[in-house]
């Protein structure tokens, strides 16, 4: 069989390729600097410091967060939930989630659940309309301490009205909002101050086009009274004391961090900012569409799609009855195409589309993504779809 290119269809997962200038900021601090900031008085020290103020400006730019002081690194969007979630949350706390988001915030919603009495309200939702803002409204309770929702769905596209349900939480001014931005930074406008957010997490290895293992979150001013650490250590600042240093980043940015990945990171987000973010969000909404209605003329095609006004960048469907598994194997193997099956770390949201058995096959574009690509698949699958007739 003649070899087929490679088509990547999995970045909502992790972006890939990166641009040159990521691989290229790696190799020069891995060359050339090779340390941890704060570690140090000589020059290599204050180009690692550098690298980290560059991530924190670009990505502060990308949020329209008011200082880049406010962005707080960690080894990615699950750590950085977490520390938002276990290191505010207390006994007798109510939190509001949807019935769309990632593993990232559920597990540990469920397990301060069980472990230490904070009580869930979950609000139901669909495929056409993933989030009501009026339902989280009538879920606030007077002990309701939190409400966690996702940007957009990994599994489905759907983009939630977090700018909505945000000015709803204007009216309490107990209740932190959560907004968990992995699949939004970087491929899709964000304004934390429209939004109303709280905290903001995101991932750098996926949108901002960095390394795995970074990450972090947007913490609004004076919260970092509120939000406890829940990792302790050194800081290289302040060593004398055996205190929680206050001062951020350092209260939240312990130990040894990813340095070499900071740098891909600041790289990865400048080349979004440079690009901007507007352009690559009318890019994906163009492949999205053109996937989508490739695959409506495909007769053993299910498309599981929210409306084209909130859908965004991820494309999810079955082939015939085959497990989701199978099919994305088969595209591989047969026409060198990566792409996701499964549940995606989302149960709950394939609960409500009854495809938590079969799961789903899920395309997902971005920035670095071929005009060809989405083409690429639709042709794969009408040759399945053929060769499937004819077997049967």
């Amino acid at each position: 069989m003649e070899k087929r290119p490679k088509t990547y269809l999995d970045w909502a997962a992790t972006s890939w390729p990166k641009p040159e200038t990521v691989y290229d900021a790696v190799n020069r601090y891995a060359h050339n600097v090779g340390i941890d900031h704060n570690r140090g008085h000589f020059r290599e020290a204050q180009e690692a410091e550098a690298w980290f103020g560059r991530a924190r400006a670009a990505i502060a730019a990308l949020l329209k967060a008011p200082a880049p002081e406010r962005i707080l690194f960690f080894s990615g969007a699950t750590e950085a939930l977490n520390t938002a979630l276990l290191g505010t949350l207390k006994a007798g706390d109510h939190v509001i989630f949807s019935s769309f988001e990632h593993n990232a915030v559920v597990r540990p919603l469920r397990w301060l659940e069980k472990h230490r009495g904070v009580m869930l309200a979950q609000i139901p939702g669909s495929v056409s309309e993933p989030l009501d803002p009026s339902a989280v409204r009538r879920a606030i309770r007077k002990d309701t301490r939190m409400v966690v929702l996702n940007h957009i769905s990994n599994v489905f596209g759907s983009v939630l009205p977090v700018c909505e349900v945000g000015k709803i939480l204007e009216e309490y001014d107990d209740i932190l909002f959560v907004v968990d931005g992995a699949q939004s930074l970087g491929s899709h406008p964000v304004d934390v101050r429209a939004m109303h957010a709280d905290i903001f997490t995101f991932p750098g290895h996926k949108s901002l086009l960095g390394p795995p293992g970074t990450g972090g979150f947007y913490l609004r001013e004076g919260l970092e009274k509120i939000v406890s650490p829940v990792k302790f250590g050194g800081t290289g600042v302040k060593s004398a004391t055996e205190i929680v240093v206050e001062e951020l980043p350092h209260k939240y940015e312990v130990g040894t961090q990813n340095s070499w990945g900071i740098a891909g990171l600041a790289a990865g987000a400048e080349f979004v900012l440079a690009r901007g973010v507007e352009d690559i969000s009318a890019q994906l909404a163009q492949l999205t569409s053109e996937l989508v209605n490739g695959l409506r003329e495909n007769s053993l095609i299910r498309l599981y799609t929210p409306p084209p006004e909130i859908h965004h960048g991820v494309v999810s469907f079955n082939f015939s009855n085959m497990p989701s598994e199978d099919v994305a194997a088969l595209l591989d193997r047969s026409h060198n195409i990566k792409l996701r099956a499964g549940i995606h770390c989302s149960p709950d949201a394939h609960r409500h589309t009854n495809t938590l058995r079969q799961g789903t096959v899920r395309a997902s574009f971005g920035a670095l993504s071929a005009d060809g690509d989405a083409e690429s698949l639709i042709r794969a699958l009408r040759e399945m779809r053929e060769d499937y007739v004819e077997a049967t």
